[in-house]
């Protein structure tokens, strides 16, 4: 879940997937956090590519490819109030 500064709420469930390695998936999360709101300046883009960032990363060997993070997000649900 994400409030932005101005009180719209984001939120989504995790995307599936086996844990394989979670070292770095918060930071691969945080990158792709602002990976996103570099990219649009928009809170949703950068929530949902955060949180596909992060679970691709711990659901990878070593850290997600782009690949990998795309995939992700195109089975994503976010809802934004």
């Amino acid at each position: 879940m994400l409030v932005s500064g101005n009180g719209d709420i984001y939120e989504s469930i995790a995307p599936k997937g086996k844990v394989v390695n979670s070292v770095g998936a918060g930071d691969s999360m945080v990158a792709g956090f602002l990976s996103g709101y570099i990219r649009n300046g928009n809170y949703e883009d950068a929530f949902y590519t955060g949180l596909c960032a992060g679970s691709a990363s711990a659901f990878s060997e070593t850290f997600a490819t782009i690949d990998k993070v795309r995939k992700l997000m195109t089975q994503m649900e976010i809802t934004g109030r």
